[in-house]
């Protein structure tokens, strides 16, 4: 590079070469050219200028300038946008090479997508480069958008999609695109990730390829690393499968444990993107064009396989596997284990020893007897040929230079599976290999596992192995063995545990010893806890308390109470209520709200305000409890007290004004609220209004509202509304909408203006008024704008509805959605809202489903309804409502279908009911097998009917 030149070999300034102030500024000035400081000024007049000063500075490099000057100055010297890009790329360099650089990142424009996660693609003769060229996917503005804003101020971006649909590379070209210039970061595990939390370095990606990786770690992701991060201005993105998402971020089933409550709320923070299974037709017609490169035609040419898919030879690796020869019978039982492994919830690789044990459970006893001693050896080397230079079924994991650790499944080849063996059982023999050679990190996924099979002599194997630190295994494990009749079994394990000083085995021992009925030995435990002063220790009493007499309960909790807890508290109130213990309730309340508990003194001032005692109010008021004025001026309201309020409100006690106004239109002290009202109380104007129109006086009551109405202050819109919605009534709609109109100019100033906006656009609406309606929706007026929409539909304007539903018109989308769904073309409406739903626009598809439902579900509405699922994995309107309907139609593989993409509770119930309904029970233990949720239950209840009978 030289002094004074940075070409690009066209005879211009190339700012791919600057990386510092100095050679910034020199490139610029090369960039302006001729143009003098005027020059620049005037083509910069539409952004603002850019004065002598400012053109000066940043042409001498004096100091780093701002994005909004960089970018008035190139559109003054005549680039477009996108010839701005590397000029942007530029300055980001530049601003950003003072920043110390994370330990291990590198500049995103120079990290290998590879290393990244990028699937490899296949080999073909021809082909150029190490992948093929991007094909834009549909969610790309999305997607781009949410990593830009996520710049700003920080952020989660989630991409959700399943294996070999593009997801990785969709997110690295996004991230190459806006971010070219940051920093990249990509943590090997969880703690790596804590460790990059704990000093965050601003402008840098952190990249989390399969999320669920970070959040299958023994001590989880905590939400607070993630929060850490985006606090701190950084960029985190990342990858996750539908069904991993699904489960994590699905409600919480009541009286289950609740593993994924700490994923639930980490989830709640992304900004969420899905990538659907297959492409677009848009993006099969942009693939073409690039078809050129022969990895994108064969893709394009393979119609029985999607595109991403045989990208990443997602189907040769299944025909490798399901059509083995036959002399690679071994092979082929190598990677089913491991399938069926990570299929039953074991995802860390599996062992050479697990697939020794496992493997056998997969070959009939010939191919046993006459397996060659290196049998595994050439198993292995089956699985873990490479196919088409892109992936292979089965991938070592090293454990250090020439030492393998295990092997993982191809993704794709997992994802097919899990589908195709479903419902085939899993050996016992495979089942103990599982117990016997487990990595820790699988043994809850496991034991959930085997519970949900049926398998319940290796779910408590593996539920004993984790019940010393996981509560919830214990609580598990305690549950199966209740269940075998083996309830003392159960108090003795438990017990057990107490005497190793398992903290969470005390409070587990309290509730089934009460549940058991034994609770003298409960209470004497949860006394001695009480004793010891643990904390928040009230929570675990809820068991305990239900099986007491109040007098035992109260004697229970009253220490804790004592000691300051305010819920014990609460719950001691509601106990002493229950038996009519007024003083004692009064007594608690009243010293810990003179000790200074805020909890207490709001629960004390509400018992004086029940039992109307105004004087103690009154001195706890004078003394500056705000809670205690409140409830004394409502006291004084409800008692008819129009002196003390009086008092309060000439005082400057707004709510003590507006409820005297109340008050004495009540009594009908017209001559009173006139007085008031004539020297400017609000409230009493709006309350005399009222009574004059309601002695028939409503030309009096015009007159009286009209003089204050005429103020603009969002005050008086009270008034103002009432003045209208009496000339309306008596039909003055004109003059009342025009007295409506100044506060409605700007609803968004305060709700009363709201208030104001809702009933002007309700009049224009009464009177057809729609070019006035459009001109006000148009403006930005909500009112207008959702009231518009109605009055199209009524009228019948659909072409005009779609128009505004396609400008982005919620209302006018929700209303022709309402008319197509009415007209019984639900699948044209879904059509119209596909796009929506893709981009995350949940309330569109959220709109569709309840109006099928206000509507009742048809068989023209299941195609409809199931995109909507398949587009947003937790709508359990839609889940729901389209179960219930398969189930009415006794749909069978409807149902099952559906089990897959629905949350837990909706199409799998409906699936076993349908199933009991109809005596399916082998097709229900197949269910079993599958591991639906809740189908090991129903089957053991059907066989104790069977029993029974």
């Amino acid at each position: 590079m030289g002094d004074t030149t940075l070409g690009s070999g066209n005879g211009g300034p190339d700012p791919e070469q600057v990386q510092t102030l100095p050679e910034f500024a020199l490139a610029l000035n090369q960039l302006r050219g001729a143009r003098s400081y005027k020059d620049l000024n005037r083509a910069a007049a539409a952004s603002g200028g850019l004065p002598g000063s400012t053109v000066s500075n940043l042409l001498n490099g004096k100091s780093v300038p701002g994005p909004d000057t960089v970018a008035t100055f190139l559109t003054a010297c005549g680039l477009s946008i996108e010839e701005q890009r590397p000029w942007r790329a530029a300055w980001e360099r530049v601003s950003t090479s003072h920043l110390r650089a994370p330990m291990g990142a590198v500049r995103v424009r120079l990290a290998r997508p590879r290393v990244l996660g990028v699937h490899g693609s296949i080999r073909v003769a021809g082909a150029v480069g190490e992948l093929p060229p991007y094909v834009p996917r549909d969610v790309d503005a999305e997607l781009r958008t949410a990593v830009t804003a996520a710049a700003v101020t920080g952020g989660l971006v989630l991409l959700v999609g399943g294996s070999s649909v593009g997801k990785t590379r969709t997110l690295w070209e996004a991230v190459s695109a806006v971010l070219a210039e940051w920093w990249l970061l990509h943590p090997a595990d969880a703690p790596a990730l804590v460790a990059a939390a704990a000093r965050p370095i601003p402008r840098t990606v952190v990249w989390l390829d399969e999320l669920q990786r970070y959040l299958n770690h023994p001590d989880g992701l905590p939400v607070g690393v993630l929060r850490s991060l985006v606090n701190a201005n950084t960029v985190v993105v990342a990858t996750l499968w539908p069904d991993e998402y699904s489960s994590r971020a699905a409600p919480r089933t009541p009286g289950r444990p609740d593993p994924h409550a700490n994923d639930r709320e980490l989830l709640g923070l992304a900004r969420t993107v899905t990538v659907p299974e297959k492409l677009s037709p848009e993006e099969l017609n942009r693939a073409t064009r690039l078809a050129a490169d022969p990895r994108i035609r064969i893709a394009l040419n393979t119609p029985d396989a999607g595109f991403t898919q045989v990208l990443a030879a997602g189907p040769a690796l299944v025909s490798h596997w399901e059509n083995a020869p036959a002399d690679q019978c071994y092979g082929k039982a190598v990677i089913t284990a491991a399938l069926d492994a990570r299929r039953v919830g074991a995802p860390a690789p599996v062992t050479r020893d697990f697939l020794t044990d496992a493997a056998p459970a997969y070959l009939t006893p010939g191919q046993q007897a006459t397996a060659p001693a290196d049998w595994l050896d050439r198993a292995l080397a089956y699985a873990t040929r490479p196919l088409h230079g892109a992936a292979s079924a089965l991938a070592p994991v090293p454990a250090g230079m020439g030492r393998v650790a295990g092997y993982l499944t191809a993704d794709y080849l997992h994802q097919h599976a899990r589908g195709a063996r479903r419902t085939t059982a899993l050996p016992d023999q495979v089942w103990q290999a599982l117990v016997d050679h487990h990595h820790p990190d699988d043994a809850g996924r496991l034991a959930g596992s085997a519970e949900g099979r049926g398998r319940s002599i290796y779910a408590e194997v593996l539920y004993r192995e984790l019940a010393a630190s996981v509560p919830y295994a214990l609580d598990a494990l305690v549950g199966l063995m209740k269940r075998d009749g083996r309830g003392q079994e159960a108090v003795n394990e438990i017990r057990s545990l107490v005497e190793r000083g398992v903290e969470h085995a005390t409070w587990k021992l309290v509730d089934v010893l009460a549940e058991q009925g034994d609770i003298e030995a409960a209470v004497n435990i949860a006394r001695g806890r009480v004793a010891s002063g643990e904390p928040r220790v009230i929570w675990r009493l809820t068991r305990v308390i239900n099986v007491l007499d109040a007098d035992e309960a109260i004697s229970l909790i009253r220490p804790i109470a004592d000691a300051g807890d305010v819920y014990a508290g609460l719950v001691l109130v509601r106990l002493l209520n229950q038996q009519g213990r007024t003083e004692e309730i009064e007594a608690h309340l009243r010293r810990h709200a003179d000790g200074g508990s805020e909890e207490h003194s709001r629960e004390l001032v509400q018992l004086l305000g029940r039992q109307g005692r105004a004087a103690e109010l009154r001195e706890r008021s004078e003394a500056g409890d705000r809670n205690a004025s409140y409830r004394l001026i409502r006291l004084l309201h409800e008692q008819g007290q129009v002196d003390e309020l009086r008092q309060h409100a000439d005082a400057g006690d707004e709510s003590a004004a507006g409820l005297l106004a109340e008050l004495l239109a009540a009594q009908g002290g017209k001559d009173e609220l006139r007085k008031r009202s004539d020297a400017g109380d609000l409230d009493a104007t709006y309350w005399l209004g009222r009574l004059l129109e309601q002695r028939g006086r409503s030309d009096e009551a015009i007159t009286v509202l009209r003089g204050q109405a005429e103020a603009t202050e969002w005050r008086s819109v009270g008034v103002t509304m009432l003045l209208a919605r009496i000339l309306a009534r008596q039909g003055r709609v004109e003059e009342a909408m025009t007295i409506l109109r100044p506060h409605a100019a700007n609803p968004d100033a305060h709700p009363n203006d709201q208030g104001a906006a809702r009933l002007l656009a309700d009049l224009l609406v009464s009177q057809g008024q729609v070019d006035e309606l459009r001109q006000r929706a148009d403006a930005g007026d909500e009112p207008a704008e959702f009231r518009l929409g109605g009055l199209l539909a009524a009228l019948g304007r659909e072409d005009e509805l779609r128009q505004r539903a396609d400008s982005g018109d919620e209302m006018a989308s929700y209303r022709l959605v309402e008319r197509l769904v009415d007209d019984g073309r639900a699948d044209e409406a879904h059509t119209m809202l596909h796009e929506p739903t893709r981009a995350g626009d949940h309330s569109a598809s959220r709109d569709l489903v309840n109006l099928i439902a206000a509507r009742g579900v048809t068989a023209e509405d299941v195609a409809a309804l199931r995109d909507v699922i398949e587009f947003e994995h937790l709508n359990i309107s839609a889940a729901v409502l389209l179960s219930d309907f398969l189930l009415k139609q006794r749909d069978v593989d409807g149902l099952r279908d559906l089990t897959g993409i629905t949350p837990p509770g909706t199409a799998d119930h409906r699936l076993l009911d349908l199933l009991v309904m109809e005596g399916r029970i082998g097709e229900l233990e197949s269910e079993v097998h599958a591991g639906t949720y809740g189908a090991a239950s129903r089957l053991r209840q059907v066989r104790r009917q069977e029993a029974a009978d």
